[in-house]
C-alpha cells in the first residue's frame, strides 16, 4: 500500500513538472502545422479554426492549473 503511494506521488511530481516546462501540446485539428489545406486547389489553405493558427494547444493538466498563456 505504502508503495503504491509513493508511486503514485512519484508520478504526480512528475507530472506538475512536465507541465510547468511543457504547457502546450500540438493542436489535434492541424497536427501543429496550424494550416488547412484546401481539397481541390491544394497550393490554397486556411489558419486552423481550432488554434487560430498558431499549431499548438494547452495541455490538459494546465488547463486545470490556470496556464492560460
Amino acid at each position: 500500500m505504502v508503495t503504491l503511494i509513493v508511486v503514485a506521488a512519484v508520478f504526480a511530481v512528475g507530472y506538475l513538472l512536465s507541465i510547468s516546462l511543457h504547457p502546450f501540446t500540438n493542436c489535434r485539428a492541424c497536427k501543429g502545422g496550424s494550416r488547412h489545406r484546401g481539397a481541390i486547389y491544394s497550393y490554397a489553405y486556411r489558419a486552423c479554426r481550432r488554434c487560430k493558427g498558431s499549431g499548438r494547444q494547452l495541455r490538459f493538466g494546465a488547463q486545470l492549473l490556470g496556464r492560460n498563456q
